[in-house]
């Protein structure tokens, strides 16, 4: 089950739950119609399970958003296929955001 938890006037969080066990959660923070996702995660025994793609399908559905903003890791390979098959589009790169790697900017427009 995914239960969403309001943090502030602009943060939200939602959490996937196995009863009171968190699996995954996403962090969100939404500003004049633009969400930015500020952390996806998921335990790593509960990977590839569908786990990341329902709390952003969840996200998706419910939030009321023009544009959704995220940064990824260039060598973070599923996490890119997970964007691009929810209609993420890379829109530009920031060389050494990671250490040495670089972050790939993926914007998805409603």
């Amino acid at each position: 089950m995914i239960q969403k938890e309001i943090i502030s006037e602009t943060d939200s969080v939602y959490n996937y739950m196995d009863g009171e066990t968190v699996l995954g959660y996403l962090e969100i923070r939404l500003v004049d119609g633009v969400i930015d996702i500020m952390n996806l995660f998921v335990s790593e025994d509960s990977r590839r399970k569908g786990i990341a793609t329902s709390l952003m399908n969840e996200m998706i559905e419910k939030e009321d958003y023009n544009r959704i903003m995220l940064e990824v890791n260039e060598n973070n390979n599923e996490a890119i296929r997970l964007y691009s098959k929810l209609g993420f589009k890379e829109i530009s790169l920031r060389d050494r955001y990671y250490g040495e790697d670089t972050a790939i900017i993926m914007e998805k427009v409603k």
